[in-house]
């Protein structure tokens, strides 16, 4: 049914029958879905974002992944988290196992992460930013699956681990992530459009931020209100004109409005500033990115509220609030989401940092 609905190609090239739409209105879909269930909205949008990543890939890369007899239905998952890679003559071979292959099962291909080095890093090294960090993608008969996705939270993604053991993979499918934070992708120049042309992070990032968290809590807030229609507590003493049960359904309609408000105006500037062939300055963008991983800090509070609005009741398994929050608390883990770090990126370069000092995914 998703792919029917072109939820999944809405960021993929039109040249390969995608929507090439506006992240605005893919981040609007995503948070749309996540309000009915946000284990679906997360797999559509992690499964939905890599058609943008592989069109940053060469043009012999996309035209094998999404031409010829498939239609350009080929769905890519995706570990990033980065294991050591071999180069040999005429690409790399990659063994490892990486977790959180999102959606894996109904995937034709994985992009996993890899750092290429001279000579194998010791502990304490940043594998994102030692070595040669790449995407490399690896067709789905060449990995195994292992099915250990047993979670609290965010149990409906099948984010499974996936083994590889020394798989050949050409030059010509990898993507070096240097080229990706520099804006030198090899995609950009056969993919000319608005949306390929704006900073990659700002795209990649966001599907990990606040949509699915957001029409989660929408949907929290949905369900307390409906709930509360009719409820009235030990006191006699209804929903309606509980102070604690009034002001977390205030609060979580005003932040959803105001979050969302914000993403959007700054992905507006963002393509404004392509359209007008600028680039926005570093300050900015780094206050983007700490603006999305805060917004959904902010939101798993509200959403505990909510929770602890519902009382005794809300944890029974036929009532949705344990497992949407749940969903939210989970996001809230994902590294995309380190408010601190990005408070830090950005608030030191006010303060006096120099850029390159900082993580440079802006």
């Amino acid at each position: 049914m998703i792919h029917e609905s072109g939820i999944f190609r809405m960021l993929q090239p039109e040249r390969f029958g995608g929507g090439e739409t506006s992240p605005i209105e893919w981040l609007e879909t995503i948070s749309t879905l996540a309000e009915g269930d946000p284990s679906v909205a997360w797999a559509t949008g992690v499964l939905g974002i890599h058609s943008f990543h592989l069109s940053h890939f060469s043009e012999q890369a996309q035209q094998e992944v999404w031409g010829g007899s498939n239609n350009g239905r080929a769905l890519l998952s995706s570990p990033y988290a980065p294991n050591p890679v071999k180069r040999v003559d005429g690409g790399f071979l990659v063994s490892g196992t990486w977790k959180f292959a999102t959606g894996v099962h109904h995937c034709d291909y994985a992009l996993v992460g890899g750092s290429v080095y001279d000579e194998e890093p010791g502990t304490g090294v940043d594998r994102m930013r030692a070595g040669d960090f790449r995407a490399f993608i690896i067709p789905c008969d060449q990995f195994e699956i292992r099915e250990n996705w047993e979670v609290s939270g965010m149990r409906g993604t099948g984010s499974h681990d996936i083994e590889i053991d020394n798989v050949f993979v050409e030059e010509h499918r990898t993507l070096p992530f240097r080229d990706v934070t520099a804006g030198t992708t090899p995609g950009k120049a056969v993919n000319p459009g608005i949306l390929y042309q704006l900073p990659f992070w700002q795209v990649l990032g966001r599907i990990t931020t606040s949509p699915v968290p957001l029409g989660a809590l929408k949907a929290m807030a949905d369900q307390f209100c409906e709930r509360g229609r009719s409820r009235v507590n030990l006191r006699g003493v209804r929903a309606s004109d509980d102070s604690v049960s009034t002001s977390a359904v205030a609060n979580a309609y005003a932040a959803i409005d105001e979050i969302k408000g914000t993403s959007y105006r700054n992905l507006w500037r963002l393509m404004k500033s392509v359209v007008d062939g600028n680039t926005l300055p570093i300050q900015e963008r780094l206050m983007f990115r700490y603006q999305t991983s805060a917004a959904t800090y902010r939101v798993g509070e509200l959403a505990l509220a909510l929770f602890k609005a519902c009382g005794a009741a809300g944890i029974y398994n036929d009532q949705p609030f344990g497992r949407l929050s749940n969903d939210i608390f989970a996001v809230m883990g994902h590294a995309s989401n380190n408010a601190q770090a990005n408070a830090n990126a950005w608030a030191g370069i006010l303060m006096g940092r120099d850029v390159s000092e900082i993580d440079p995914r802006a």
